[in-house]
């Protein structure tokens, strides 16, 4: 479950970072280093339901 909290703990972190620089762009989604954040996060948030899965398998 370790592997879990700190997944858990990177996502929200890097969620935060989207927000305070969407907020810096003024709100716009599609800048390129929003996009690239956002990006970031999904794919943090995939490998925790991959993890999550696997721990609900065993």
């Amino acid at each position: 479950m370790l592997n879990l909290q700190k997944l858990a703990q990177e996502i929200e972190r890097v969620r935060i970072h989207l927000h305070e620089l969407v907020e810096k762009k003024s709100g716009n989604l599609i800048d390129l280093e929003v996009a690239e954040v956002s990006i970031q996060l999904d794919k943090l948030i995939v490998e925790y339901e991959r993890v999550k899965m696997q721990h609900v398998r065993r």
